[in-house]
């Protein structure tokens, strides 16, 4: 039995995280990073990581502030609850350097000029996004993806599409093992459920919203 779990990388979700830890007792909890961003985010080291990493990092950074969060303290609430705990833990998403590669593969000279312009100067537009913006971006998220994949067709392939495939094929392979408790981007669950009809789903609204025993959601 696969559940999908919906988390926002900005939004403070610890207490939501540990409590459906509990109340699921998987065999498994995976999560959606490798070993090698596990070990950067729980020492707090960056490394030398590539251009385009480390502007996402500094966007998701400024993100967090506003919900008083640490950028990936989803992720490491889900691995240190766990632990504690005695459950398995598993990194399910591809290699943050696979994942470089296949943007510089998949998107074309102007499809990157476009891109890489946007996030170098948008600190020089005087435009911070508030956190009544963000709200309405999680709110409708589906239609915020689908600009991203119409503005930028190899970035989303490469993000989402192969990611997607990747971590399907991992949790297909854990299913075996018990039962798995998967903590991802919310806006993956529509490419996850599609390639695993099978697994329940568990939103981030519902996540945040939720006061008693989750109830699965059945379709996206």
């Amino acid at each position: 039995m696969i559940i999908l779990v919906g988390v926002a990388h900005v939004i403070n979700l610890k207490a939501q995280i540990e409590r459906i830890i509990r109340e699921e007792e998987p065999d498994i909890v995976a999560v959606e990073l490798d070993y090698g961003r596990y070990v950067a985010l729980s020492s707090k080291m960056e490394g030398k990581m590539p251009y385009f990493y480390r502007k996402m990092a500094e966007m998701q950074k400024n993100l967090s502030e506003l919900f008083g969060s640490e950028v990936g303290s989803e992720m490491l609430t889900a691995v240190q609850v766990a632990q504690l705990l005695g459950k398995k833990v598993a990194f399910i998403d591809m290699d943050s350097q696979q994942i470089v590669k296949g943007i510089k593969k998949n998107m074309g000279w102007w499809e990157k000029l476009r891109f890489y312009s946007s996030i170098i100067f948008a600190p020089f537009l005087g435009k911070r996004i508030t956190k009544k913006e963000v709200e309405e971006i999680i709110k409708d998220e589906e239609r915020y993806i689908q600009e991203i994949r119409k503005k930028y067709p190899g970035l989303a392939k490469a993000l989402f599409d192969d990611r997607e495939a990747y971590m399907a094929r991992n949790l297909k392979a854990l299913d075996s093992q018990g039962k798995v408790l998967a903590f991802v981007g919310d806006g993956h669950l529509k490419g996850l459920k599609k390639r695993l009809p099978e697994a329940k789903v568990i939103t981030l609204r519902e996540l945040r919203e939720s006061t008693l025993s989750f109830s699965y959601t059945v379709s996206i």
